[in-house]
């Protein structure tokens, strides 16, 4: 595991939900790494299938604090205190098509989230924050929720 500062205990302790992002650009693990930054996820899954974990799932990493007042979590408290956020590497307008490689690393990765959560319900990052280009197009949301 690589770790970040960027991070919180979590006193919650229940994940309810997976949120799914697109890093916009690489160098998304160094990014973590920086306390500058003041953001992290769970996960990183890069797009040579490699999955490196960032914070641990009990924790709370800093990736989806920002809730739109349209959004389902609008009034439902910081939805990082009670999910697990997994990044995808992808390009700066998160609109690449990504490899093969990737989403089955990615599927992996849910599947296992799963074994361990298994009542855990996956969203996507534009349907925090609405407007966001976030995990993007021609991200396979359909597989990812199947």
């Amino acid at each position: 595991m690589t770790t970040t500062d960027n991070w919180n205990v979590n006193y919650y302790k229940a994940q309810k939900c997976l949120v799914l992002h697109g890093t916009a650009g690489g160098g998304t693990i160094e990014w973590f790494l920086n306390p500058a930054s003041k953001v992290s996820s769970h996960y990183v899954v890069g797009q040579d299938g490699r999955v490196t974990q960032m914070v641990h799932e009990s924790d709370t990493a800093w990736h989806a604090g920002v809730v739109s007042p349209t959004s389902i979590f609008a009034n439902k408290g910081n939805p990082n205190q009670f999910s697990i956020g997994i990044e995808f590497s992808r390009n700066k307008t998160n609109d690449n098509i990504m490899p093969d490689v990737q989403i089955s690393s990615g599927l992996d990765l849910v599947e296992n989230i799963r074994t361990r959560y298994p009542n855990i319900a996956i969203y996507f990052h534009d349907e925090i924050s609405i407007g966001r280009t976030c995990p993007g197009p021609n991200f396979p949301k359909e597989i990812f929720r199947s």
